[in-house]
């Protein structure tokens, strides 16, 4: 009889405890249907930081919501993906808060360099050949890539034959990278044009950083020695060849 009576105490205990739960699930569960569905936690306002080449509309078509909307209808991760489609946008960050703010922080992409669209039109591009923009009336004074295939739309990459050409203007300093007029495939060579008319070969894309600094070191000597020989070849990093006429090299 005793072992019965604490059976059914034990039973009822569990109902109550099952009971309580189920009703505590059911409070949260209305609560935050109310308060999503609700005015009181709506959208209010949207902050933006970070923009410098797009424009606040461009980010807002892209977001999904608007003013008004609840709150956590807001899926942040989807907002991210639509906002890292825009072609200058390198990383989006989206952050809910209670109070009804949201706050959108971009990363912007820099562009490195021109590629051509169509012949003599030219588009920004940045290290990663991603296009971001139309062909522009007045390109900037930035590096032209040529000898690959042209470029595509703006948010699309550049075809896999500017890889090396990327990865030169990667390799090189901000300083040394800006005295470069151009950079361009002649068969497996990499050939680059200075501003000061000089012409450099690279050979391939191999060991990039010995190449860079050769090419830093050679173009000081030259400076101190008062040169300007036309070709600089630092394809053999521990050899480098310059020249005024192609066919008689010689060393610095």
């Amino acid at each position: 009889m005793g072992e019965a009576t604490s059976s059914g105490r034990r039973w009822s205990r569990t109902r109550r405890i099952v009971g309580g739960t189920a009703l505590v699930l059911a409070v949260l569960s209305a609560t935050y249907i109310f308060l999503g569905r609700s005015s009181l936690l709506d959208v209010e306002e949207v902050e933006i930081y970070g923009i410098h080449r797009i424009t606040a509309v461009e980010i807002e078509e892209k977001l999904g919501f608007r003013r008004g909307d609840p709150l956590l209808s807001v899926d942040s991760q989807e907002v991210q993906r639509n906002l890292e489609l825009l072609p200058w946008v390198l990383a989006a960050d989206v952050e809910r808060r209670w109070n009804g703010l949201i706050r959108v922080g971009i990363v912007e992409r820099r562009a490195t360099a021109l590629a051509m669209v169509a012949p003599q039109r030219w588009v920004l591009i940045d290290i990663s050949g991603r296009v971001l923009t139309e062909a522009l009336p007045f390109p900037p004074d930035l590096p032209r890539l040529s000898g690959v295939h042209a470029a595509g739309t703006p948010g699309s990459y550049m075809s896999t034959d500017s890889t090396a050409l990327l990865a030169v203007l990667g390799a090189l300093p901000t300083e040394l990278g800006q005295r470069f007029s151009s950079l361009r495939r002649d068969g497996n060579e990499i050939v680059g044009d200075l501003k000061s008319g000089q012409e450099v070969v690279f050979g391939d894309d191999g060991r990039l950083s010995a190449k860079v600094i050769a090419l830093a070191a050679t173009l000081t000597h030259l400076e101190d020695q008062n040169r300007n020989d036309r070709y600089i070849d630092v394809s053999t990093p521990r050899d480098v060849l310059v020249r005024n006429d192609p066919e008689r090299p010689k060393t610095p």
